[in-house]
């Protein structure tokens, strides 16, 4: 979310005034419908994100502990199918890799990206944090080569890749450490920070 600018890529919250949507890309209605039965058919609760927020249609351990990780809490709606079959650009489930294939069963438009073993995002098949970064460069007329970007999750590849530098954080997984082109400091250092004072950003 660009809340500083004057626009905003799928924000997770209604728009200030001035800003305005950039680029949006919401998964297809009739996907959304078939990866919740699929949820449903296994037994998992999932939750939905709209620019308003995030809405569950229930909740378990996993994916309250996944939400816990942001310091968020799941918040089951009682118009959860309102919701659902309105513009939902995210769902999020506690699961396993085991559990993908049936979760995707008969969905084309929607891809599974995870970088917490119990649990995955799904998202548009066409759509990653790479695609976001392009977009935000391309509405303010900046260069690649003039970007950077951090990550430590395996759904950070693409972001990593779309930027002039891509540096992966020192508590990254091994695939996002291996797409990068320098690694910084773990993330409970504070690893961020100190390779921008380094490198004359801050």
């Amino acid at each position: 979310v660009l809340k500083k600018y004057d626009c905003c890529l799928q924000a997770w919250g209604p728009l200030a005034e001035g800003q305005k949507d950039i680029f949006e890309n919401p998964i297809l209605i009739e996907d959304v419908r078939k990866i919740v039965a699929n949820a449903a058919a296994i037994n998992r609760p999932i939750s939905v994100a709209n620019v308003e927020g995030c809405a569950a249609n229930g909740c378990d351990k996993d994916l309250a502990d996944y939400f816990a990780i942001g310091k968020q809490k799941v918040k089951v709606a009682d118009d959860f199918e309102k919701i659902m079959n309105g513009k939902v650009y995210q769902l999020m489930v506690g699961c396993g890799k085991e559990e993908y294939e049936a979760l995707l069963k008969d969905v084309d438009g929607a891809r599974i990206t995870a970088w917490w073993p119990r649990a995955a995002d799904i998202t548009p098949a066409k759509g990653n944090k790479g695609v976001g970064v392009e977009k935000v460069l391309e509405y303010y007329h900046l260069k690649k080569e003039n970007a950077i970007a951090f990550g430590d999750g395996s759904n950070d590849i693409e972001m990593l890749q779309a930027v002039g530098i891509g540096v992966a954080m020192g508590n990254a997984t091994e695939d996002v450490k291996a797409a990068a082109d320098v690694i910084c400091g773990d993330v409970t250092e504070e690893g961020i920070y100190y390779y921008c004072i380094e490198h004359g950003l801050i």
